[in-house]
């Protein structure tokens, strides 16, 4: 269960942002005055219900925006917070986040757990086999990472990509579109 407080600061930051972050839709220096408030608050619990109760391209660039979030975060963290999904874009949501910004494959991993019933997990493929293009950094990510408009670097990234990737149910992200598809195709979407 979801706290009040949860509740309350991701509400409040998700209401303020849009009018007063110098980035749209939000960014680490909108967040600064409310950093220590976050990271006293149960992560699993905050990333589940940006995940689930806020836009993909805000809860994107919330987490993108926090990443001492994900430095302690294991795989069975990730399956705890995916367990407790009960919207399909959740799902879709993080499997496009871990694999554009953490640079990490969680498809399988999403797919092969035994508490998605048969209906979620065919959504999931036709969204992973209509999307995955998305799924790569483009120019403009690379430029607000160089620009500085997030208030974080992929460097920082990096590192956590690295400890997750010590866990073998997950994969390193593939790095071109063409490879993408041949695994979309041959792997997830068969």
């Amino acid at each position: 269960m979801i706290g009040q407080e949860i509740i309350e600061i991701s509400d409040f930051l998700a209401i303020k942002s849009p009018n007063e972050s110098a980035f749209h839709p939000i960014n680490r220096d909108f967040l600064k005055p409310y950093l220590q408030q976050i990271f006293n608050l149960d992560r699993n619990s905050f990333l589940l219900y940006n995940i689930e109760s806020t836009s993909a391209l805000y809860s994107d660039y919330l987490m993108l925006s926090l990443p001492e979030l994900w430095e302690d975060i294991t795989v069975n963290d990730l399956i705890e917070i995916i367990n407790n999904f009960k919207n399909t874009l959740s799902y879709c949501s993080l499997i496009s986040f871990a694999y554009k910004f953490v640079e990490v494959n969680i498809m399988k991993l999403v797919l092969e757990l035994p508490s998605l019933t048969k209906e979620t997990r065919k959504e999931i493929r036709s969204y992973i086999e209509n999307q995955y293009n998305t799924f790569l950094k483009s120019e403009t990510d690379f430029f607000f990472f160089e620009e500085g408009a997030i208030g974080v670097t992929n460097d920082e990234w990096m590192y956590i990509k690295q400890k997750l990737l010590l866990d073998n149910r997950v994969e390193p992200a593939l790095q071109n579109l063409e490879d993408l598809e041949n695994y979309v195709q041959s792997e997830i979407c068969v």
